[in-house]
Parts: structure tokens; C-alpha cells; sequence
């Protein structure tokens, strides 16, 4: 299989978090308001900066976060991962 016949996607992915005790009431509509900006805004940059792209997915989530955590894991030092 050739490079060009090889599924290539380049993923960004920006979070928005809203901070806790903000007495905020973030209704639907400003919520789509928000992301059809945000999306116009990508999509108008997108063909100048990676023109290869015939397309791009917008995925829309709201969610209440009650857990989250995330922490980075170190691996095992080995000759592929330590710089020389």
C-alpha cells in the first residue's frame, strides 16, 4: 500500500471549559451560536493552511464533567524513546 492509498487525518482537538461556581445559565442556542462560529471560523482558515483536506468533522459535545482526570503516565526509558 502506497502512502497516498493510506488513510491520513490530521485531528485537533480544543476543549472549552466552563470554570467551576460560575453561576453562568449557558443555554442551547448560544451554545450552537459558539460553535457555528467556531466552525466557520476553522473552515475558512482550513483550505489555506492545509489545503490537502476535502473535508473536515465537527464533533459537538456538552456534557457535565463530574469526573474528569487526566494525568500523564511516564513509559519505561528504552533506545527508541531516549534522545542521544
Amino acid at each position: 500500500m502506497s502512502d497516498t492509498d493510506s488513510p491520513r487525518v490530521l485531528r485537533l482537538t480544543f476543549e472549552f471549559h466552563v470554570p467551576r461556581g460560575l453561576r453562568a445559565n449557558i443555554r442551547n442556542e448560544r451554545r450552537f451560536e459558539a460553535v457555528e462560529a467556531i466552525t466557520g471560523a476553522v473552515q475558512a482558515l482550513a483550505s489555506r493552511v492545509f489545503p490537502w483536506a476535502d473535508r473536515m468533522t465537527v464533533r459537538h459535545e456538552w456534557s457535565y464533567a463530574w469526573w474528569d482526570k487526566t494525568e500523564p503516565v511516564a513509559l519505561p526509558t528504552t533506545d527508541k524513546n531516549t534522545p542521544k
